[in-house]
């Protein structure tokens, strides 16, 4: 996609139409405010093209989207680092995928046996397949936090039950389906990404 803007302020694919479509008539617009019809035909043979729509929300003329733009959301740390930094981990103790370890980035992390998940805990057929949990790092506060997604079953945190975003703390044991992992915080009160590492006082 090769997006343009016209004299008139129209963003649309260069790669699909030579001229502004929307100034030539014949494509489907959606105005946003006032009494105008949604998705209306504009511009037509035949048509009649109405006034324009006060409030009506316009793309600033300043916008230009780059060809490496996903749209996708990018952590806060991951953008001031260029890279997604480890935070902690998740270490299976009990279950198919006994002894393999999982990293906790620094964002909101999905948890599922689906490879879309961030965490992806592949053999265990009692875990949801997207969004059974999630498991946040808090940048601001350095604090991890588990958090229950739509899972049909449930999460346990040391044998108790978890129906809030719960806090975590080193060796706790996080218990998913019929499969349970410990969790193993990287940043900590003495190193974190932000701060660096502390320095022992003497």
């Amino acid at each position: 996609m090769a997006l343009t803007e016209c004299a008139s302020g129209h963003l649309y694919d260069s790669a699909q139409y030579k001229t502004c479509p929307y100034c030539q008539g014949g494509v489907n617009r959606v105005e946003f405010g006032g009494n105008s019809a949604i998705g209306k035909t504009v511009g037509g043979p035949g048509t009649v093209t109405p006034a324009p729509v006060v409030g009506a929300t316009v793309a600033p003329g300043s916008y230009r989207a780059k060809e490496n733009e996903t749209g996708k959301t990018v952590a806060v740390l991951q953008k001031s680092m260029k890279a997604e930094p480890v935070c902690g981990w998740l270490v299976c103790v009990e279950g198919k995928e006994k002894g393999r370890d999982y990293r906790i980035e620094a964002k909101n992390n999905t948890i599922g046996r689906s490879e879309k998940m961030d965490i992806c805990l592949k053999g265990d057929d009692t875990i949801s397949r997207e969004n059974h949990a999630r498991l946040a790092y808090d940048v601001k506060h350095n604090a991890f936090h588990l958090i229950p997604a739509e899972s049909t079953n449930s999460i346990y945190v040391n044998d108790e039950p978890v129906y809030v975003p719960t806090k975590l703390n080193t060796y706790d044991l996080i218990e998913f389906g019929e499969s349970k992992f410990l969790f193993f915080p990287f940043c900590t009160d003495e190193f974190n990404w932000q701060d660096g590492l502390k320095k022992a006082e003497n």
